[in-house]
């Protein structure tokens, strides 16, 4: 790569990075810093008491699981963040399992799936909930790649439904209607 290729497209770069080149995944990286910051901090915002894990650690993981994974087959802006929500998410699911086998006698508490689901996770068995709607989330996803895209991206990533329109390249109305099916689904499955 020249110093040359650091000046090309976006979906350039996310091309040669899923072939394996590492500079221009840092490039991507260098590009998408804040917006990739502004996911982990939506994301975060429910954790202020986590001392373990804050915005930038939660990005420069992301990063370093970014740089080892053997499928980063990302195509466009639209896949990356799609693929960054992924990895955001399975980074706090692993922390919050992690936290739970520190502790004993935790009980699952009844919830209600709505958009503000992020802020209810503050409550002490907030690692619980979150396993629960990723366990919940796998099953939609084994149903519907779609609908779990659109959680994924509203509720992992604090996307609005206007962004993960743009993001999928679908309207605000459809985003809409998919995140009302995905909710009945996964309130069912949690209760």
């Amino acid at each position: 790569m020249t110093m040359n290729d650091l000046d090309l497209p976006l979906t350039h770069l996310l091309q040669l990075a899923a072939t394996g080149e590492r500079n221009a995944l840092d490039r991507v990286f260098t590009v998408l810093y804040p917006d990739l910051r502004k996911i982990a901090h939506a994301r975060l915002r429910v954790h202020r008491d986590d001392a373990m894990l804050n915005t930038t650690v939660l990005v420069n993981e992301s990063f370093l699981r970014f740089v080892n994974a053997s499928q980063f087959v990302v195509t466009d802006r639209k896949h990356f963040f799609a693929f960054a929500a992924t990895i955001m998410r399975n980074i706090i699911i692993d922390l919050a399992r992690e936290r739970l086998t520190h502790r004993k006698g935790n009980g699952a508490v009844p919830l209600e799936l709505n958009t503000d689901l992020a802020n209810q996770l503050v409550a002490p068995n907030g690692e619980t909930t979150l396993i629960r709607v990723h366990d919940a989330l796998l099953e939609l996803e084994a149903l519907d790649k779609t609908l779990a895209q659109v959680v994924e991206m509203r509720f992992f990533a604090g996307y609005t439904e206007h962004e993960v329109g743009e993001l999928m390249g679908i309207s605000e109305k459809t985003v809409r209607r998919q995140w009302d099916k995905a909710r009945a689904f996964l309130l069912a499955s949690l209760q």
